[in-house]
């Protein structure tokens, strides 16, 4: 009885850190899609020292910082941010949307109006509600989705070799 009980707790513990591992990489690589895709990019309000990447509600732990330290994206250096608020956006290129409620979203699509910001999560449906960038999971790879209405309303003008590789889909519900 103690062997099968000990062999059912190596097993739940190896599936647990297995799927814990997962996830870490899972994020790891979300953090660089964001500053692979801003090559992809390009923004009206191009003429600041400074690439801007705002992280909202962290959910990703320290990777951005450690992947984008010291790195450059356009010749410019770059500088993360993180809010838990909306109102404390400043200037930024991309807004990365970790965690938002249904209500939160609406907010920071109405803040975020106008303001030629590329908009960026994994959260479900992100791109039809009204986000420009969702990126998913599908048969353990990452995708993703684009609203190419929302980025142009936004003056963003996204790469026809990035735009070959995803998803196109349609929503602007602010």
């Amino acid at each position: 009885m103690k062997k099968i009980i000990l062999v059912f707790i190596f097993v739940f513990i190896f599936i647990f850190f297995n799927n814990l591992y997962a996830y870490e990489v899972e994020d790891k690589l979300k953090s660089i899609i964001v500053g692979k895709i801003a090559k992809f990019i390009n923004w009206k309000n191009s003429d600041s020292k400074e690439f801007v990447i705002t992280v909202y509600k962290n959910q990703l732990g320290d990777y951005f910082n450690s992947i984008h330290n010291g790195k450059k994206i356009n010749d410019k250096k770059i500088r993360i941010e993180y809010i838990n608020n909306i109102e404390n956006l400043k200037f930024t290129n991309i807004l990365y949307i970790s965690k938002a409620t249904s209500a939160e979203l609406s907010s920071i699509f109405n803040y975020t109006n106008k303001k030629n910001i590329l908009t960026i999560s994994d959260l479900r449906g992100f791109a039809q509600k009204g986000g420009i960038i969702q990126i998913y999971s599908l048969s353990q790879k990452l995708k993703l989705n684009i609203n190419l209405q929302k980025a142009k309303k936004e003056n963003i003008r996204i790469k026809a070799s990035l735009l070959r590789m995803v998803n196109i889909v349609e929503g602007d519900k602010p």
